[in-house]
């Protein structure tokens, strides 16, 4: 249509109509299709926000199995004060070394098809995961339940998002933990606030550093030599 048709029918009321209404179809075309795109959008974000499943296949913290050396810091700030607690080994499928250091005491464990003992007076003696893990519960530290947590969190960057509710199922709780994943060159880092999950009347914040090493290159001698080596 030429632009002086055009003008000629907009000069007419019932060709202006018919022009207004083309016009005023097509608008509602393209703001039907921009709300569709923007509400997928939307959606989108709400499924991270309330905290599903998100693809974490990137990560490298899918390497890591039973087979490393660790190191763990725990620091917490509680109603008597800070408290530091280190752990550190090594582990080979079903077996694995442990220090641990509580205010300058080292004290040496050795697990083996989930039985721990302490080293004592020259030799292993029946212990308890309760014993080594008496501030913070093993199943919080446990490398397979730390990629679980992963697995049901919100990620942005190298940081996850993870619901304490999805943790704990008997949390009402909204509050969200953080793990940050750094993939080194020679070890995969994670800094863990468990702070929203273990909080309580005498815990006021807790952070862990969890260091993994020589990932699938420990071998059995090393188990047996760390373990034989004297204390």
């Amino acid at each position: 249509m030429k632009v002086n048709e055009l003008k000629d029918k907009w000069g007419e009321p019932r060709e202006k109509a018919k022009i207004q209404l083309i016009l005023f179809l097509i608008f509602i075309v393209f703001a039907v299709i921009f709300t569709k795109l923007t509400t997928n959008y939307d959606n989108n974000n709400y499924i991270n926000e309330i905290g599903n499943i998100v693809n974490n296949s990137d990560i490298e913290i899918d390497s890591i199995n039973n087979n490393y050396n660790y190191s763990i810091t725990i620091e917490m700030e509680t109603s008597i004060g800070n408290k530091t607690i280190s752990y550190g080994g090594i582990r080979y499928n079903n077996k694995m070394i442990i220090s641990k250091k509580v205010d300058d005491i080292i004290t040496n464990y050795y697990m083996e098809n989930n039985d721990y003992y302490v080293y004592s007076d020259k030799e292993y003696i029946l212990s308890s995961v309760d014993e080594v893990y008496d501030v913070i519960n093993y199943n919080y530290l446990n490398i397979s339940n730390i990629k679980e947590y992963i697995n049901k969190g919100v990620k942005d960057e190298n940081t996850y998002l993870i619901k304490v509710s999805n943790i704990n199922l008997d949390s009402a709780s909204k509050e969200y933990i953080t793990i940050e994943v750094n993939n080194n060159e020679n070890d995969i880092e994670l800094i863990m606030d468990y702070t929203n999950l273990l909080k309580d009347s005498d815990i006021i914040s807790c952070k862990i550093k969890y260091v993994f090493s020589d990932i699938n290159k420990i071998t059995e001698d090393d188990i047996i030599s760390q373990k034989n080596i004297e204390k």
